[in-house]
């Protein structure tokens, strides 16, 4: 009896040993998941690149040039026709002889007046009167009373600044954005998961990122191709506004002025020299000439300096467009990537064996 029951003892005990062998069993050899859920699946495939809306390049304001005449030249003109006419020198050409007489010291008027109809040709065509010619005219220039009789000369703008020939730096400095990938790299706590569902992961975010990766190049290189077709025509407006620049009639309209100047005081030659005013007024309308035919030409050098200015300008206002919307484009590709490495993770922990043992 002793025995039998021994025996019966030891293989109840068995049958429980076995039992628990077969239970650390089963729980241990419950397969993994080999896949990510399909709906973290869906979730990760479903983020892509939001194209961005161009921003257009910001417009360069800019103001023309222009000449104002001298209402004081055109009262003189009025003076010395009068003169001509009846031969009898007017009070107010004899308050200008005596001002730029004042003005105008002896030795500098005897350069002025000796200035020849050639040289002021010259310098109608852009040449240089000479050094001592030069720095008479220029001293003469100082007096208001003198520089209220030549034109006015407003130069052009562009983006707020004026152009005198000297063409200035217009715009900011360009800088181009960057396109630096931005990589995903977190940390996975180390868990037991099946190789097969970790890879399957992997390979879901990498082609979500290079789905992106190219959706951020598509998108940079439509930013580069609108600058570029911006910018095209840019130097071909520059020829053209530079050849427009045209200032004929004005200088065609000093001729007519310095020849009717001149014919009037030969005609009254004989009074104003019994006055002491005849080379005055030679040196004057040499002074008067000179300047305007000066001024025209520093005005037309400032025009066609504009039209460059002008491209300058909206060249670096394109290139700031085009830096903005780079920007936004990687700005938008690292946070469609950021959620991508986001949902990588959650792919992975979804690859835990919940239900594992050791």
């Amino acid at each position: 009896m002793k025995t039998t029951k021994t025996k019966s003892i030891t293989t109840l005990l068995c049958a429980l040993a076995l039992m628990l062998v077969m239970y650390n069993c089963k729980k241990k050899d419950e397969p993994f998941p080999t896949e990510p859920p399909k709906e973290l699946v869906d979730k990760i495939n479903d983020i892509e690149i939001t194209p961005i809306t161009a921003t257009p390049p910001a417009p360069v304001a800019t103001t023309p040039a222009g000449v104002t005449a001298s209402p004081e030249a055109a009262a003189l003109s009025n003076a010395l026709n009068d003169m001509a006419t009846t031969g009898v020198i007017p009070a107010s050409i004899t308050a200008t002889g005596a001002a730029v007489s004042a003005a105008i010291p002896a030795a500098d008027l005897a350069i002025l007046s000796a200035i020849s109809p050639e040289t002021l040709a010259s310098v109608k065509a852009g040449g240089a009167l000479s050094p001592a010619a030069q720095a008479a005219v220029d001293k003469a220039l100082t007096n208001p009373a003198i520089a209220a009789l030549l034109p006015k000369f407003t130069y052009p703008t562009v983006g707020g600044q004026v152009v005198n020939g000297r063409v200035a730096a217009v715009g900011g400095t360009t800088t181009t954005a960057t396109t630096d990938v931005l990589e995903s790299g977190e940390a996975i706590e180390a868990v037991l998961v099946d190789d097969a569902c970790i890879a399957s992961a992997e390979n879901a975010f990498q082609t979500v990122k290079t789905k992106l990766d190219a959706a951020r190049d598509a998108e940079n290189l439509k930013v580069q191709t609108t600058y570029s077709t911006t910018i095209a025509p840019y130097a071909a407006e520059v020829t053209a506004c530079q050849a427009a620049v045209n200032y004929t009639a004005q200088r065609t309209a000093i001729d007519t002025q310095v020849a009717q100047a001149l014919a009037n005081l030969e005609t009254a030659r004989a009074i104003l020299t019994a006055a002491g005013l005849y080379d005055v007024f030679v040196s004057l309308i040499n002074v008067q000439a000179a300047g305007a035919y000066i001024g025209i030409n520093n005005l037309e050098a400032a025009d066609k300096a504009a039209c460059t200015a002008l491209s300058t300008a909206k060249t670096a206002s394109a290139a700031a467009a085009r830096d903005t919307d780079l920007a936004k484009v990687q700005a938008e590709y690292s946070t469609k990537l950021a959620a991508a490495t986001a949902v990588k993770a959650e792919l992975i922990a979804s690859c835990h064996n919940q239900g594992g043992g050791n």
